[in-house]
């Protein structure tokens, strides 16, 4: 009976540990995923914009889109962070889950993100307008919470 009990427990072991990693690389995967999707659309949307407005001194050329980052939970490995930055004359959106940090490109132009939106860690909803303007002589992006600009929605940089 004893040696029923001891050898089912290392067998229910092993097979803990066997899927295990497994387990946390499907989690890390459906994080990684429901972000992508999001990328995807908000890319299509700054082409449109860049395709089909001129850059204001205002920002009035814009879009306002809701990224929703994953929390951790038993399904998803949760996003560590995301930010907006630019590179080799694009727009680039990075963002870390568990130990793997992933780029996607998001605009044909550089974006330059705000005071608090240089890294987005909270997970839930998160409010981004995108305004195309020039600087420097160059068209940007440029990003920043929905409300910043009357201080609200300001988050830890």
């Amino acid at each position: 009976m004893i040696l029923r009990v001891v050898l089912s427990v290392a067998v229910l072991t092993a097979l803990v540990a066997a899927s295990a990693p497994a387990l946390s690389a499907a989690r890390a995967d459906a994080a990684t995923g429901t972000v992508e999707r999001q990328l995807e659309t908000l890319a299509s949307r700054l082409d449109a914009l860049v395709a089909t407005d001129d850059p204001t001194a205002s920002g009035d050329a814009r879009r306002v889109a809701a990224l929703r980052l994953p929390a951790r939970s038993y399904t998803s490995a949760g996003v560590d962070w995301l930010r907006f930055h630019g590179r080799a004359g694009t727009g680039v959106a990075t963002w870390r889950v568990e130990n793997r940090t992933v780029s996607r490109r998001v605009a044909p132009l550089p974006v330059r993100p705000s005071r608090g939106t240089r890294r987005l860690s909270e997970p839930g909803s998160h409010r981004l307008v995108f305004a195309l303007t020039r600087a420097d002589g160059r068209r940007v992006l440029t990003v920043e919470r929905l409300g910043a600009r009357s201080g609200e929605g300001r988050s830890r940089a």
